[in-house]
């Protein structure tokens, strides 16, 4: 049946060919089949052995890649962006001119608040100055006020001490004059009593001696005592009238007393006079304090010019951008011409010896890693070369954590699904091949 369906020349060539050479190819195939078989079973053999001691050595993966400190240098003012100075891929060092932004206007300012901190300035040395002379003149005038106070002071107790001892004196002169007029008046009192006595004494010596009835004698005695009495009363009378001009003399030196009580009111008045001195000197302090103020106050407003000052200065000084590192300019954001604002990205710059390897390793081996352990890298880019690291740093959360929607969320369905953790090498870099973003493939020798 399967030869009648053939055509009529393959019919004849299957008929023409003898049973032996159809056998033949069978047996040669499997000759080269069974070795190739033993070849492959004996290689996988060994590889996978190799696998198996090389991952029970080893934790690997190749979620991993490059990372590195990408620098986005952005302006810290507003303005045109007059020069951009790098190209991407350029090399720089650190203080090199990455880009300039018009400087005018920030000029502008300096030059504005350097002029109203030199009006500050001159405004506060003239209060200074006007401050430190109302100073000087209110001091001086306090401390002669004060000298003055004192003087007025000692000349008033003076005053009043005289004024005190002439009074007391003078009372006691007076109460010693008119003890005395007391004493006159008492012995011309004592006179006159014994001049009337004398008077009719005589009288009547005269009367009997005309009678004939007492001797001439008694009437020259009477006449005699008369005589006396007289002279007694004159004499007494006298006593008193100095006694009585002793006492005008006395009342006359009352009215030095006077005198000095008059010089003790003036020297009072002084006193007050001067104690309204010395109250305007303090006045004057006061307004010195005043003046104080305002010197305390410019100095203040010279101070926020100052600080006005440096800000205008630092805005300008921030006009000119510069590379914070040695590095590599990786990309370029702005072109010059183009007025850009604060916080706009214009440059981006990192350090080619900057960077590590971040791994992300299963949760079920993540046990096994340790800080310090070697690592080996391979790279596709360079596939005949092998780097080599450590371990610095084990993740504290895993990526997950940190996604938009995290693993775990109020969704109704559970699925789970290993997590992996970040782990940081820190890796030698040759001849800075190693560029961020690159996939790696990294094996972590743990045991």
């Amino acid at each position: 049946m399967a030869i009648e369906n053939r055509s009529a020349d393959e019919r004849d060539t299957l008929l023409e060919r003898p049973s032996v050479t159809l056998k033949r190819p069978r047996a040669t195939r499997w000759f080269i089949l069974i070795p190739l078989l033993v070849l492959i079973l004996g290689l996988g053999s060994y590889f996978g052995v190799q696998w198996w001691l090389y991952a029970l050595h080893h934790v690997y993966t190749d979620d991993a890649r490059v990372k590195g400190t990408l620098i986005t240098i952005s302006s810290e003012v507003a303005g045109r962006l007059v020069v951009l100075a790098v190209e991407e891929g350029q090399h720089i060092k650190k203080g090199d001119l990455l880009a300039q932004i018009q400087q005018d206007e920030y000029q502008a300012q300096v030059a504005l608040h350097r002029a109203a901190l030199e009006a500050a300035q001159s405004q506060l040395a003239s209060a200074e100055a006007d401050l430190a002379l109302t100073g000087t003149l209110a001091e001086g005038q306090i401390q002669r006020s004060e000298a003055v106070l004192g003087t007025s002071r000692s000349q008033l107790a003076e005053a009043e001490k005289v004024a005190k001892l002439e009074e007391q004196r003078t009372v006691a002169n007076l109460r010693e004059k008119a003890a005395s007029v007391e004493e006159a008046r008492a012995r011309l009192t004592g006179a006159k009593a014994a001049l009337d006595k004398a008077i009719a004494d005589r009288d009547r010596a005269k009367q009997l001696a005309s009678d004939g009835i007492v001797a001439a004698e008694r009437l020259d005695q009477a006449v005699a005592s008369y005589d006396s009495a007289v002279a007694q009363q004159q004499s007494a009378q006298e006593m008193l009238n100095r006694a009585l001009a002793l006492v005008q003399m006395a009342q006359a030196e009352g009215r030095r007393v006077q005198l000095s009580l008059d010089q003790v009111q003036t020297q009072q008045n002084k006193v007050r006079e001067s104690h309204v001195l010395k109250e305007l000197a303090i006045a004057e302090r006061q307004r010195t304090k005043m003046k104080e103020d305002i010197v305390n106050n410019l100095r203040a407003k010279v101070k926020e010019v100052e600080a006005q000052l440096a800000l205008a200065r630092l805005r300008l000084a921030e006009t000119t951008i510069t590379s914070p590192i040695d590095g590599v300019v990786s990309q370029t954001i702005a072109d010059a011409g183009e007025r850009v604002q604060p916080g706009q990205p214009i440059v981006v710059v990192n350090d080619p010896r900057d960077v590590w390897i971040s791994a992300n390793i299963e949760e079920t081996h993540i046990r096994k890693v340790r800080d310090g352990q070697p690592v080996t890298i391979t790279v596709d880019a360079y596939p005949r070369q092998t780097f080599y690291g450590k371990v610095v740093q084990l993740g504290a959360a895993t990526r997950s954590e940190f996604a938009l929607i995290p693993a775990g969320s109020a969704s109704a369905h559970f699925i789970k699904v290993t997590q992996r953790l970040p782990v940081r090498i820190a890796v030698e870099n040759p001849d800075s091949l190693l560029k961020p973003g690159m996939m790696v493939e990294v094996g972590i020798r743990v045991q």
